[in-house]
């Protein structure tokens, strides 16, 4: 097939991560980077900004093809495409359900075209991995008539859960058969995977939904959006559920599981307050997870939270020892590993979404050519 330079780029709400792979035959389970960096925006969210960053970031530097992590892609899109003016328009149409993410994936893409105009680009979509759920897990219990127009649970963090259910398998020489992942980072959710499929997860419409994060609520009720709506803008409550709340509303010190922890230690009460919701709205997540696999056998940790708070894990299988989850083994400075062989096998993965990125580009172009 010949090698390949593939450039991979992650726009997120504050910062952009950056990974160069060579791919000489087909990609294996796991291939480093050749290169990577991750950078903040500097001033405004601009193409110019950011085009300015990946021209000092490669110099010399050859690209043949080149990926991104795509939030939500819709109804419409369920694979890796490459990028036209008419999946721009479909990506830019989505901004509303993903305002963290999709305009940001629009500004590195057009960057990204003018300093390799002849590099085919290609969207990878959290969305896709999800196309599996079953209608009772996808349609929301409103009028049927929502489904109809579109309103519906597509559910995010698919590129990761699709690495870390291949890399499950690898580590345990079989696809689990009912496995729950859970990804924990500023923005969290769980999956559900029956053989590796999935059949549920918490996010859903928007990635607003679900297990409480770093600055987003997770679920609440409805009803608290109506009483809102008597004195506040859509606006100004999107800007609450969005930005100021989560780990960073509860405990008013920070949105990083990290210093939050550390203030708990010192006894401040609100900071006790947000990890014990946190440990609670997961936990029971992860019950509601095993209730649509009907059992379970296999518990991942990824994500920056699930890879590295040990604190959390520890609590979280404390709360499900009913489910036949002993208590993990935390090693200092973990790898990929086996945390607990007990009747449910809890893993610790660190996500490779880049990498993902990177084998969906190649075996598309490859599909295509």
């Amino acid at each position: 097939m010949g090698q390949k330079n593939i450039l991979v780029l992650n726009s997120g709400s504050s910062s952009i991560k950056c990974a160069l792979f060579q791919f000489a035959s087909s990609p294996q389970i796991w291939s480093a980077p050749i290169w990577e960096k991750e950078v903040e925006w500097q001033n405004t969210k601009s193409a110019a900004s950011i085009e300015a960053q990946i021209k000092t970031l490669l110099v010399n530097r050859s690209i043949d093809l080149i990926g991104h992590r795509v939030v939500h892609g819709g109804k419409s899109y369920v694979k890796t495409t490459r990028i036209d003016a008419k999946l721009k328009a479909h990506i830019r149409s989505l901004e509303t359900l993903a305002p963290l993410h999709n305009k940001a994936d629009l500004v590195g893409i057009d960057a990204l075209a003018r300093l390799y105009p002849q590099a085919p680009q290609f969207a990878v979509f959290d969305t896709a991995f999800h196309k599996t759920l079953p209608e009772a897990a996808r349609v929301y219990p409103g009028p049927y008539q929502w489904y109809e127009e579109g309103i519906q649970r597509f559910g995010f963090h698919g590129i990761s859960f699709q690495y870390c259910s291949r890399k499950a398998a690898e580590m345990l020489g079989v696809m689990p058969q009912k496995m729950v992942i859970c990804h924990l980072g500023s923005g969290a959710s769980l999956c559900a995977l029956q053989n590796g499929v999935s059949i549920d997860t918490t996010m859903g419409f928007t990635p607003l939904e679900g297990v409480m994060m770093g600055t987003r609520s997770g679920t609440i009720d409805p009803g608290i959006l109506l009483y809102l709506l008597q004195s506040c803008t859509p606006q100004q409550i999107a800007e609450t559920l969005y930005h100021k709340s989560g780990l960073l509303g509860i405990s008013g010190i920070s949105s990083d599981m990290r210093d939050v922890l550390r203030c708990a230690q010192k006894a401040d009460a609100r900071a006790q307050l947000a990890i014990d919701m946190y440990v609670h709205r997961l936990s029971c997540a992860i019950g509601a997870m095993s209730a649509s696999l009907q059992g379970l056998d296999s518990l991942v940790f990824t994500g920056g939270i699930g890879e590295n708070a040990e604190q959390i894990r520890n609590k979280v299988c404390q709360k499900l020892a009913f489910l036949g989850i002993s208590l993990p083994q935390n090693p200092q400075n973990p790898g990929d590993c086996i945390l607990s062989r007990s009747q449910v096998q809890v893993l610790l993965i660190h996500t490779q979404e880049a990498f993902e990125i990177a084998k969906e580009c190649w075996e598309t172009f490859h599909a295509i050519h």
